[in-house]
C-alpha cells in the first residue's frame, strides 16, 4: 500500500484544517484533492526529516511519497502536522481585543497550537526519534614492508 498526496492532505486537513481556516491565518484548510499548495512545505519537510528527498520542494507529488513504507505513514503524518502547526503559528496575526464588556482572547488559540506542537514533538522524539545523517570514513593506513 502506498500513501498519496490526497491521503496526506485529507488527514492533515481533518486534524488541523479548522486552525488553517481561521481568519488571520489565511491557509487553505479545505482542499484535499492533492493540490493544496499550503501543504507542499509541511509534506516536503516531513519527508526530508525522515531522510527522504523530493523532486521539487514547491510541489510535492505522489511519486515523492512512494518511498514511504506503510510502517512509516504515522510518522509522515505527525511530522507533516507539526510543520503545518509551525506554519499556522508563524502566520498568526490575531491579538487579544477588549471593547467595553466584550473581549476576544485569540492568545488562547496560539497557546493551543503551541501545546499541540509540544505534544507532537514529544511523540515524534519518543516513537520515531530525530532523524539525522552521519557519515565517516575508515583510514587504512598501512604499508607493506619487505622484511629481507
Amino acid at each position: 500500500m502506498t500513501i498519496t498526496r490526497t491521503n496526506v492532505e485529507t488527514i492533515i486537513v481533518a486534524r488541523v484544517g479548522a486552525l488553517m481556516r481561521l481568519e488571520g491565518i489565511d491557509l487553505d484548510g479545505t482542499t484535499v484533492d492533492g493540490t493544496n499548495e499550503d501543504l507542499n512545505d509541511p509534506i516536503g519537510v516531513a519527508l526530508r526529516s525522515m531522510g527522504e528527498s523530493v523532486a521539487d520542494i514547491s510541489s510535492v507529488s505522489d511519486a515523492d511519497l512512494e518511498v514511504v513504507a506503510e510502517a512509516d505513514f504515522n510518522e509522515l503524518l505527525d511530522r507533516t502536522e507539526l510543520r503545518t502547526l509551525e506554519t499556522i503559528e508563524s502566520n498568526f496575526k490575531l491579538v487579544d481585543i477588549s471593547t467595553g464588556p466584550r473581549s476576544e482572547k485569540f492568545s488562547q488559540m496560539i497557546s493551543f497550537v503551541q501545546a499541540r506542537k509540544k505534544q507532537l514533538i514529544d511523540r515524534i522524539e519518543k516513537e520515531y526519534g530525530i532523524a539525522s545523517f552521519e557519515a565517516g570514513y575508515i583510514a587504512m593506513d598501512f604499508a607493506e614492508h619487505d622484511d629481507e
